[in-house]
């Protein structure tokens, strides 16, 4: 009896564990499906997020005897892929310009859209739109206000913090305010 008092509890051991570890494994298996439904989930997701979001731009400056120059561009982005930034911003532009010991000064204003690539490392390639609405001086004390299209293509180096662009504006001849199609530039990006 004692013989066969053993050989049952022994047999009810390894049902028991036998019964146990199959349940281990459905709860694993039921685990791993929820995991890889929350995954094809996130990947369908869609929305804005707000950590993708990158602020910043450019500010400038230079003075001279007779010339004075500001300017200040704030840009906001939108990585819309890991090496892919849209983005969107604003530019405005000061200057001050003694002549004839007359001072005349105007401004220019206009929104810019961008879109920045990562290449390799921290170099990048940059596209940018940036129409701009100059005061134009008819006559010395006549002037109006015109809209000129600026596109610039180029690329620059740096990532989050401190940026180096150089642009070519492929519209510089429809702009007779450029004084050179080239535009080299210092921003920041957060």
């Amino acid at each position: 009896m004692k013989k066969l008092s053993i050989f049952i509890l022994t047999l009810l051991v390894f049902t028991l564990n036998s019964n146990a570890q199959r349940k281990l494994q459905q709860l694993d298996e039921e685990e791993a499906k929820k995991q890889e439904q929350l995954k094809a989930y996130e990947g369908t997701k869609k929305g804005f997020d707000p950590s993708k979001l990158t602020y910043g731009g450019n500010v400038g400056g230079g003075f001279s005897g007779n010339y004075g120059y500001f300017l200040a561009q704030p840009m906001v982005g939108y990585m819309v892929k890991p090496k892919t930034m849209l983005g969107t911003g604003f530019t405005y532009i000061y200057e001050s310009q003694k002549f004839n010991n007359k001072t005349f000064t105007s401004t220019a204003y206009g929104p810019l859209l961008f879109a920045r690539q990562g290449l390799f490392g921290n170099i990048f390639a940059h596209v940018e739109y940036a129409p701009m609405n100059y005061q134009v001086y008819k006559t010395p004390t006549i002037s109006e206000r015109q809209w000129f299209n600026q596109l610039y293509v180029g690329g620059g180096m740096g990532g989050r913090g401190a940026q180096i662009y150089l642009l070519y504006n492929v519209l510089h001849d429809q702009n007779p305010y450029a004084n050179s199609p080239w535009y080299f530039r210092i921003g920041f990006m957060f």
